[in-house]
């Protein structure tokens, strides 16, 4: 449990590591907006496959944003990218001592 009796990665937690991984990401050249790692960060709970393969989350979301018209610009919204945010997530979920299958 985490604080406010909050479980995982949800709440400000999710807020702070969607914005932590956005300035990784700033960091290693992708610019994009933050609403979309929050938007990763929030769909693949909301689809409850946040426990599976970082290669499996990335193509079910990608198939997802494709179904729902989401776009990025300057970069596409692809596994590429998804599989950089899902990986800066499992930094910070290493750090906050948070078990991928529990976020």
């Amino acid at each position: 449990m985490t604080e406010g009796g909050q479980r995982g990665l949800e709440g400000e937690l999710l807020v702070e590591c969607a914005g932590w991984i956005w300035e990784q990401l700033q960091e290693e050249g992708f610019f994009l907006a933050g609403e979309l790692v929050e938007l990763v960060l929030t769909t693949e709970r909301d689809m409850g496959i946040q426990g599976e393969r970082l290669q499996f989350i990335a193509e079910a979301l990608e198939l997802e944003f494709e179904a729902r018209g989401v776009v990025g610009n300057p970069y596409p919204v692809n596994v590429a990218l998804i599989l950089a945010v899902l990986s800066w997530e499992d930094e910070f979920l290493g750090y906050a001592g948070i078990p991928r299958a529990e976020s």
